[in-house]
């Protein structure tokens, strides 16, 4: 019965310690998008550069689940496709990257900033 029981706590709480990490919402995906965007952009590297775009790549990935209203009185693109926008730039600043063209990757990741001021512009005024 204290076997049962204690596994049961231990299993709980263990639950309720992981979960903050999991649901994680769309302010924590911003934050990893724009503190991985400054550590791409510092990347000395390809794999500090690579490393930096796979975690801005999963929290874009993530983001998509949120549909935001525009407060924008002109015609935008959805959150969803601003999102997948991002997700496109990324992926061609990691082929540059990975081509060892580090200095490129960084002139073309420009348009990632660029979208997310659309975005801030569109969805959080």
């Amino acid at each position: 019965m204290i076997k049962k029981t204690l596994a049961t706590a231990l299993m709980l709480s263990c639950f309720s310690l992981s979960s903050p990490v999991f649901a994680g919402g769309l302010s924590d995906d911003m934050k990893v998008l724009g503190k991985n965007y400054k550590a791409f952009n510092q990347a000395e590297n390809p794999q500090a550069a690579t490393a930096a775009l796979n975690n801005m790549r999963a929290a874009a990935v993530h983001s998509k689940q949120y549909k935001l209203a525009s407060h924008s009185a002109e015609k935008v693109p959805t959150s969803t496709a601003l999102f997948e926008q991002i997700i496109v730039e990324i992926d061609k600043a990691k082929v540059l990257v990975q081509a060892g063209k580090l200095d490129e990757a960084k002139k073309q990741a420009k348009k990632i900033a660029d979208l997310r001021d659309q975005g801030h512009k569109h969805y959080m005024h």
